[in-house]
């Protein structure tokens, strides 16, 4: 049965009255064309009315060198990768979200996409093409780092020097703020995530992790402290499927969702699914988003109410957009 025949089997009382956002995702997948068991379609998110999902190329280098593209070209790679949301929003499959009034007047069945970039890498170290994304692909999100070492900052997983941002990062986060882009600091590394939460403006979305299964950094989770700065400076920590040991099932996730609201405020938590960006393991009862109606239901379950469910699938990553969207 194809993912997509699935969502037959979604209970529409359960995601009756609720506007749901993915802060992270690679629809259709970006990884040239090769696609996993979490990669939703537009198709999908139209079935699940997902109101606004965000749409993210990948522009580190390690991406493209995998890819087998030329790394002296980041630029140009990931406008390659951004063609197609533009192709998707020709054919009217989605709506390219660029100012709160696109927001406001997203009709009823109508699909937002909010265009981002996973590895401030494509910026090749430029403001300069940090407006050519934003006024030739309507670029409205940018993660900061991704898996490698770049002109902004160090990310979790490469971290070597522990010197935070560079000049040119600082100068990027308040050209963003400026700009009404949305900054993400997924994947960035402790003394460059609180650079930026020290100097930005605007909130920050963390648009995909987990709690750290034990107190300080670890890999691509979050210890508290570091989900305490982003909630300090009004953004959202969004958590996503990945399984590992200690967090398995779907009932794992919804424990740490309850947590994470006791300690930052159900305010400061959100969903970023990551879907088609090859996790290696989901937890059990969830593959894709059509399987998002099974989290909403254990989240009910656990004695949440239909407005702390509505603030974490989207109500919260709505609010931050808004704030430093122009």
């Amino acid at each position: 049965m194809s993912a997509d025949s699935q969502l037959s089997q979604v209970d529409d009382g359960t995601l009756k009255g609720l506007r749901i956002w993915d802060a992270h995702a690679h629809p259709h997948s970006f990884f040239s064309g090769k696609y996993d068991a979490t990669t939703p379609t537009i198709s999908m998110m139209k079935k699940l009315n997902m109101a606004v999902c965000v749409f993210a190329a990948v522009g580190d280098t390690g991406y493209n060198i995998r890819r087998g593209d030329s790394v002296k070209n980041l630029k140009f790679n990931t406008a390659s990768q951004l063609d197609r949301v533009k192709t998707w929003a020709k054919s009217g499959d989605i709506k390219i979200i660029k100012t709160n009034a696109d927001l406001d007047h997203l009709k009823a069945g109508e699909f937002g996409a909010i265009v981002a970039i996973e590895g401030g890498d494509a910026l090749e170290g430029k403001l300069e093409n940090l407006d050519y994304f934003y006024e030739e692909y309507s670029v409205r999100m940018i993660t900061l780092l991704h898996d490698q070492i770049n002109e902004i900052g160090e990310p979790q997983r490469a971290a070597l020097s522990d010197k935070g941002l560079t000049p040119f990062g600082r100068q990027l986060v308040e050209r963003m703020n400026q700009r009404g882009i949305v900054i993400d600091v997924a994947h960035a590394q402790l003394s460059t995530l609180r650079d930026i939460t020290a100097l930005t403006a605007k909130p920050v979305v963390d648009s995909h992790t987990s709690l750290s299964p034990k107190e300080g950094p670890m890999g691509r989770f979050r210890s508290w402290s570091e989900m305490e700065m982003v909630a300090k400076v009004g953004g959202v920590v969004c958590t996503w499927p990945l399984a590992y040991t200690g967090r398995n099932t779907l009932d794992d996730w919804v424990k740490e969702i309850i947590l994470m609201k006791t300690r930052l405020g159900i305010a400061h938590i959100g969903l970023g699914t990551d879907g088609g960006g090859r996790l290696p393991k989901t937890v059990k009862g969830y593959q894709n988003i059509s399987d998002l109606p099974k989290l909403i239901k254990a989240l009910t379950e656990a004695g949440l109410t239909q407005n702390e469910i509505q603030a974490y699938v989207g109500g919260n990553v709505e609010r931050v957009v808004r704030a430093c969207l122009v």
